[in-house]
């Protein structure tokens, strides 16, 4: 077998022609949709990949249209559909800046052209939008913060996306579901992710973790923050970061993990699609495959799941394809705080049919820990089957106890 997985991309070409998006993650599209992302927009780009070679231009060719519509609109003064048009650009041309996974000029492009779109979004939104920048052990980091023009103290939830996520995907939510509850928000890219990443800054095993403590930092001084009233919605691996993070950063409130990447990699890196390899060696600078199995072994919680006492909420799909069940439950029975445990009968990894529950969901449930809180010994754990019936008392499928 080639060690690279490279061998293996005529196959995900091959379904991805018929299959479109569905292929990369099973009913990832809802998701998509739930964050922001136009179901047109999505469906026309996938129409023209046939290969996993087209899909930068796809993500191209229909932002560069969706942005002559939006260029269109705003020399008319027509500020709410440029405005609408312009967040449908920045996704757009966020996803073919992701899509180049490589150190590669055309990366830095598409930061660009994404840049130009947000641009013209933060002049359009009534809210405030600021882009963050942090000096962080000699390089930057990179993070969008919201809030309402007259916020004042208020509470702040910082969104950590996962290895195929950026800071972007989570404007939509902000503005939607954290500003209305009276919040602020900070989308953030960490060490390897997004623009942090095109700008040079890949991460390693521990400094994710350093560098949100300094994102705290920087949130604590602001006067629209509660510097007590901090939590985190981490997703997919951003799950992973958020507990590495909370088992030493005392100030971090409430975690609530949805899409939950918590157990080790070996299936990431060995069953999943190819892409997730390539991607983790971007995202490290690891380039030697031997090298990266390695620094994967370390990448486990065992340890670190016995140092979260801060109140932590994991979400996850029965048949998450990045990882086991198994590793999500010996996980969530190793906190040590307050915990709660939500699997979803016959979902994959974005859980896509029930994502405007779980992302409701889960910033409810960091309202309840910042107000009323949990006891520390508060454990919970329910299975909800695809007919709507929630079982409580245990996260394991009900196949599992015949």
């Amino acid at each position: 077998m080639d060690p690279m997985r490279k061998g293996q991309r005529w196959i995900l070409d091959a379904f991805i022609a018929s299959g479109g998006i569905d292929v990369l993650h099973p009913e990832a599209g809802a998701v998509l949709e739930e964050l922001g992302y136009n179901s047109s927009d999505l469906k026309r780009v996938f129409e023209r990949v046939k290969a996993t070679s087209m899909v930068v231009s796809a993500w191209n060719s229909v932002a560069a249209e969706v942005t002559k519509r939006a260029d269109y609109w705003y020399g008319r003064g027509c500020r709410a559909a440029a405005h609408g048009l312009y967040e449908r650009a920045t996704l757009l041309y966020a996803r073919a800046h992701y899509s180049i996974m490589a150190d590669d000029p055309r990366r830095t492009r598409y930061l660009h052209k994404m840049l130009q779109c947000q641009a013209r979004v933060m002049e359009l939104t009534p809210h405030h939008i600021e882009r963050v920048q942090l000096p962080f052990e000699g390089q930057q980091l990179h993070g969008v913060f919201e809030c309402q023009r007259q916020a004042a103290k208020q509470p702040c939830v910082i969104f950590l996306p996962g290895m195929d996520m950026f800071k972007e995907d989570w404007h939509g939510v902000i503005r939607e579901r954290v500003l209305p509850r009276g919040w602020c928000g900070f989308a953030f890219d960490g060490p390897g992710q997004g623009e942090t990443l095109t700008r040079g800054l890949k991460m390693t095993l521990d400094n994710y973790e350093r560098a949100l403590s300094s994102v705290i930092d920087w949130l604590s001084r602001q006067p629209q923050v509660d510097p007590q009233r901090i939590v985190i919605m981490g997703s997919s691996m951003g799950s992973w970061w958020g507990a590495r993070a909370a088992a030493v950063e005392p100030r971090i409130r409430a975690v609530a993990a949805n899409m939950s990447n918590l157990g080790d990699k070996f299936v990431l890196l060995n069953q999943a699609q190819p892409s997730f390899m390539t991607g983790l060696m971007f995202m490290t600078g690891i380039d030697d495959v031997d090298a990266l199995q390695e620094f994967s072994k370390t990448m486990t919680l065992t340890e670190v799941a016995r140092k979260i006492t801060a109140p932590f909420l994991v979400v996850a799909g029965e048949n998450d394809e990045l990882t086991t069940l198994e590793s999500t439950i010996d996980f969530y029975q190793r906190v040590s705080g307050p915990k709660e445990l939500l699997i979803y009968q016959h979902e994959f990894h974005p859980i896509g049919p029930q994502s405007n529950e779980w992302i409701n969901a889960s910033l409810d449930w960091l309202e309840q820990a910042m107000s009323a809180g949990y006891a520390p010994d508060y454990a919970r754990q329910t299975f909800i089957t695809k007919s709507g019936e929630y079982h409580e008392g245990s996260g394991e499928p009900l196949w599992w106890n015949p």
